[in-house]
């Protein structure tokens, strides 16, 4: 007998983590922190059903903290397992925790977020981190692994981030899949999520299970970069380093080639998070299409590229003038260098923010793209002047339509569980499952226990 139950992701979009008991083992599905408004990163601080020592394995879909965000904390209370993940995710596995346990000690040290006095806890430190990414054991696509001796499973491109897969689960006579995020169809810079197959049992994410995302998303990208260049400012962008960053890097270089105006125009990268996941993207030319004009000095093609890895190159970005782009981390301005340029920038009629992607509740993203007119940064109460852009098309997971497309790829009639999503998404894909395809479908709710 195999049951699963629900931990995280289940009425939330963040915090995945799902756990499996078969024949006595214990195995997570991901092991990811939750993100957001106060209320659901208290979620971080609820104990897990089960103590981390009697977890057998953890399964990984992709590098994203709030898949993996948890691991070092799983670790540090005692998980000594294996974690399973594709090649690629290793190593954006690695940036990310990096990433994460810095910013938890330089918040430590800050005692503060954005404007309000906040001493958000500790929940690992680098010791932590080493001591996870030992025990990873990449395994690449389309070849089964035993886990615990109580199944098999095999990875198959998501097509959400670099590495990214779902995972089928062969659990006796069953066949159990697990979503991960899924990415989207026809994309430029990753190949299409591959087809399901054989299933019982669908685990699958619902972020958009209720609604479609905009169809032109290169088209509104030129327009912004136009309307900011004749502005005559900078045009700022938080992004994801995470490929968001990448996403926007081959969209600006293929309108450079269509546009000589935009190909003069200085573009600045400066995340070294992104810095070290586009060198992931040159590790493993065969984990993503092929790009036109990459090298070295112009990766993805991007013409008039510079790079900022050092604070003082960062730092040296305030005084450019004239029409100019700056990518920066985070895509939702919930922290990093993006703040500085923001503090930098807000205040400038001149000046473009383009924000490329969903914004959370309770993120500074959030409050700009809807309409905020004062923004409190670094002690500072700065007014928006700034034209403010709000591009929805370069989310890099499927939307409603393109969940039917990968659900009609199943063949049998599974039982579907959406999760990883409010509740109205989680909903509307359960409604879609049930009309277009027959299944039996059921929104998953935190904490409940189901038997496969």
């Amino acid at each position: 007998m195999a049951e699963l139950t629900f931990v995280g992701a289940a009425g939330t979009v963040t915090g995945s983590k799902h756990l499996l008991t078969v024949d006595g083992k214990r195995i997570l599905v991901d092991c990811g922190m939750f993100q957001g408004v106060v209320d659901v990163r208290a979620l971080n601080d609820v104990p897990l059903p089960i103590a981390a020592d009697d977890i057998d394995a953890v399964i990984v879909t992709h590098g994203h903290l709030d898949h993996v965000g948890y691991l070092p904390k799983l670790v540090h209370d005692g998980f000594s397992g294996p974690i399973y993940c594709t090649p690629p995710t290793e190593e954006v596995l690695g940036v990310v925790l990096d990433d994460s346990a810095h910013l938890q000690q330089e918040l430590q040290e800050r005692g503060y977020q954005h404007q309000r006095p906040y001493a958000p806890p500790m929940y690992y430190d680098q010791r932590d981190v080493d001591r996870t990414k030992r025990l990873v054991r990449p395994v690449a696509y389309h070849t089964e692994f035993d886990v615990a001796g109580v199944l098999k499973a095999t990875y198959s491109n998501a097509g959400h981030i670099i590495g990214s897969a779902f995972v089928a689960l062969r659990i006796g006579a069953k066949r159990v899949i697990f979503s991960g995020d899924l990415g989207r169809y026809g994309r430029p810079l990753l190949f299409d999520p591959e087809p399901i197959g054989a299933a019982d049992e669908i685990v699958c994410e619902s972020t958009y299970g209720d609604r479609v995302h905009p169809p032109q998303p290169l088209a509104d990208l030129r327009a912004a970069l136009d309307a900011g260049i004749a502005r005559g400012g900078a045009i700022v962008i938080p992004a994801f380093a995470i490929e968001r960053s990448q996403d926007i890097l081959l969209a600006i270089a293929t309108l450079q080639r269509e546009d000589p105006q935009l190909a003069r125009i200085l573009v600045h990268l400066d995340s070294p998070m992104a810095e070290k996941v586009d060198a992931i993207f040159a590790r493993f030319p065969d984990a993503h299409r092929a790009i036109a004009g990459d090298t070295e000095r112009t990766p993805f093609g991007v013409q008039n590229f510079r790079q900022h890895v050092t604070a003082d190159e960062s730092k040296a970005l305030n005084s450019v003038e004239g029409p100019h782009i700056i990518i920066s981390a985070s895509g939702m301005a919930s922290g990093g260098r993006i703040l500085h340029h923001l503090h930098n920038h807000l205040a400038d009629r001149r000046a473009t923010v383009i924000f490329p992607g969903y914004q959370s509740a309770g993120t500074l993203g959030y409050y700009l793209t809807h309409g905020a007119h004062t923004i409190h940064l670094y002690g500072d109460s700065l007014p928006v002047r700034a034209a403010i852009v709000h591009l929805e098309g370069f989310s890099a997971h499927a939307d409603q339509h393109e969940l039917k497309t990968w659900l009609a790829t199943a063949t049998g009639t599974p039982h579907l569980y959406a999760v990883h999503g409010e509740a109205e998404s989680a909903a509307a894909l359960v409604a879609l499952a049930r009309t277009a395809f027959g299944m039996q479908a059921d929104v998953a709710h935190r904490g409940s226990t189901v038997t496969l």
